[in-house]
């Protein structure tokens, strides 16, 4: 039930991990947001550049041609964003969905052994407690659910406009 220095230690070692962890993750997933943005800017720029030697004015002659290329490049761009944010939350809930199972692992070794040595009549305590462990894993399992539905559902949407928007490019 006591936790010794060292095991102190290992957990408090084990939480930093997993905060470095998330960070990382996080940071990784705003670096290729940076990344798709100056590529998005440079390619825009150098549309427009093509387009002003060529005597045109930027985006005018995209307009007067009916060119609907502008609504692919946005939907494409959506749909790149979402990736990484998508990529980025599952890697994210992967680090905490690992801390969590750990910890929920050391408390029920903690309230194994509390158990063990309870007097007779601490039935009904481990009993609540191993319920109230019972109703945070399903608690935690209904969250995670949710936002793996949500982002699958934000992606669906998004093939939608994408596949529409390329439709109607193509038809035009």
């Amino acid at each position: 039930m006591f936790m010794s220095i060292d095991e102190v230690t290992a957990a408090q070692k084990a939480r930093v991990q997993t905060f470095y962890d998330i960070a990382n993750e996080a940071v990784s997933g705003f670096e290729k947001l940076v990344q798709l943005n100056f590529q998005v800017l440079r390619d825009g720029t150098q549309r427009a550049m093509n387009a002003l030697a060529n005597g045109e004015m930027p985006g005018a002659s995209a307009i007067k041609a009916g060119d609907l290329s502008i609504v692919e490049r946005t939907a494409l761009y959506n749909q790149q964003v979402c990736d990484i944010i998508a990529g980025t939350q599952a890697a994210i809930m992967k680090c905490a969905t690992a801390q969590y199972e750990s910890q929920i692992g050391a408390v029920k070794a903690d309230l194994d052994d509390a158990a063990q040595r309870a007097p007779a009549g601490a039935e009904v305590a481990v009993t609540a407690m191993n319920t109230a462990i019972a109703a945070a894993n399903e608690f935690y399992e209904s969250i995670w659910k949710t936002a793996r539905q949500a982002v699958e559902t934000a992606e669906s949407n998004l093939n939608v406009v994408t596949r529409n928007a390329k439709n109607i490019s193509h038809a035009a």
